[in-house]
């Protein structure tokens, strides 16, 4: 199964937050994948799969936002139902 890199981007949970984290990005020239967000009180958490992590991770470095980096396996599914059963048993197979 394919993998690739997550990042976690800590931001206050206000308007606009999740708008200028897209935008740093896009302006970066960098694609947003899959996208995730959470909040936690007045803190929040955007997580981030992208088209070119490395540029991604440069972009935050130089504007000193905080981020965290995880692997987390990809898979690219239909959006139709099921299809996410149909898929199951690819997450436990190991790599060739």
């Amino acid at each position: 199964m394919p993998r690739t890199k997550q990042l976690t981007i800590s931001a206050e949970d206000r308007p606009g937050t999740l708008a200028r984290i897209a935008r740093i990005l896009g302006d970066s020239q960098v694609n947003i994948i899959a996208m995730n967000c959470a909040t936690f009180g007045v803190h929040g958490a955007i997580q981030v799969v992208v088209d070119d992590a490395e540029k991604a991770k440069q972009t935050l470095d130089r504007l000193r936002l905080p981020y965290t980096e995880q692997d987390v396996l990809y898979l690219e599914l239909q959006n139709v139902p099921g299809c996410l059963e149909g898929a199951r048993g690819q997450a436990g197979r190991p790599e060739n």
